[in-house]
């Protein structure tokens, strides 16, 4: 099967909007972002459905939609805790590359505004979180691209490469 849709993974601020638009320009692909789709579809912030719904009720909410996404020939930009549905990653990984967008704690930390809110359990830090997911980011991608201390043009052409080069027409 093609796989036809390039899924950006990873934390919260690794760059996964930031990246996917150009990408999906450069690729001449579409572009969704799974949190706008979550944010229309409820009517409020994601921050909001997690203060006021609870952690859980917002994970349901997020597979449904990751589950009902029916796309192809596009770029797709998850929220961060998209890897805690194993359907929901299955259902992605059918017709579709999963790039997971790493970058170090201290490196998320200092890019990661004060006012925004992760999906995540209030008794953990976020240092906890970050150790949670990363192994399920590495789990669920095809490709992991350090975005380490490089500029925005050249993660969309390291990942331009890797697509076109292993993963086109397959």
């Amino acid at each position: 099967m093609k796989k036809g849709n390039i899924v950006l993974i990873g934390m919260p601020s690794s760059g996964k909007t930031t990246i996917g638009e150009p990408l999906a320009k450069t690729l001449s692909m579409g572009f969704v972002d799974t949190d706008k789709i979550i944010t229309d579809k409820e009517k409020r912030p994601l921050r909001d459905i997690v203060n006021q719904d609870g952690l859980e009720k917002f994970l349901e909410i997020q597979q449904s939609v990751l589950m009902n996404l029916d796309v192809s020939n596009h770029v797709i930009s998850t929220g961060g805790s998209v890897v805690y549905s194993e359907s929901a990653m299955e259902h992605l990984k059918k017709n579709s590359i999963v790039v997971y967008l790493k970058l170090e704690f201290d490196e998320i930390k200092r890019r990661l505004s004060s006012a925004r809110r992760l999906a995540r359990d209030s008794s953990k830090s976020f240092e906890d979180i970050y150790k949670e997911r990363v192994p399920l980011y590495e789990k669920y991608a095809d490709v992991t691209i350090n975005c380490s201390s490089k500029s925005v043009l050249s993660i969309v052409a390291e990942i331009k490469d890797v697509y076109e080069t292993k993963y086109k027409g397959i």
